[in-house]
């Protein structure tokens, strides 16, 4: 098999996959409507991906990939605009312009979000590690280093709480609802400036 031909075969699995994944979910996704869609054998799949899982891995991987370029462009650790919190609002606005620009992503991530309790999710979640995000902990590390949080909390704490708060952001957003998810979620993050913020750098 050429390299261009394993290349193309990767890439149909992959598009069907996702299909596959968005209407029903994980554990409801079938290895052979997948490989019906993509009109490729079981051989062909098991020459890419040891199981389902593995393929599954391989568009979370994809995807968070495809978000963090996104926004790796958009210089998040550049000048802020107000404080944290404020920034914090700014990438929910950069989120949901990412879910237009990306439909069949923001989809899976949905999926994702309803696995929510299950061994996927929970593997998932420990494979990216999404409570300890590097660019979220840098920005909760200028905004300390600025005084931006209550004295009496100490770092480790404030990165773990929104770390936390965020990844049970599905829980606060209604995620069919584009609008009411942003206002749901700046509704959370002004939650977390009432609590964390130091109350004389606390903005409208």
């Amino acid at each position: 098999m050429s390299f261009t031909k394993s290349f193309e075969h990767k890439q149909k699995l992959l598009d069907a996959a996702l299909a596959e994944f968005n209407a029903y979910g994980y554990e409801q996704a079938s290895i052979n409507r997948i490989l019906d869609k993509a009109g490729m054998s079981k051989g062909q799949f098991y020459y890419h991906f040891k199981n389902k899982e593995a393929l599954y891995f391989a568009l979370m991987d994809l995807g968070v990939q495809k978000k963090l370029e996104y926004f790796k462009g958009l210089n998040l650790l550049g000048d802020s605009p107000g404080d944290i919190f404020s920034l914090f609002k700014l990438q929910i606005r950069y989120g949901l312009a990412f879910a237009m620009e990306y439909p069949e992503i923001h989809d899976l991530s949905q999926a994702f979000l309803r696995e929510k309790g299950s061994p996927i999710y929970e593997k998932v979640m420990a494979r990216h590690d999404f409570q300890d995000n590097k660019v979220v902990g840098q920005l909760i590390e200028m905004a300390h280093q600025r005084g931006e949080f209550r004295d009496d909390l100490p770092l480790p704490f404030i990165k773990q709480m929104i770390g936390y708060m965020f990844n049970q952001a599905a829980d606060f957003a209604n995620l069919e609802n584009p609008a009411e998810m942003e206002q749901n979620l700046n509704y959370l993050i002004d939650f977390m400036r009432n609590g964390l913020a130091n109350s004389q750098e606390i903005r409208d």
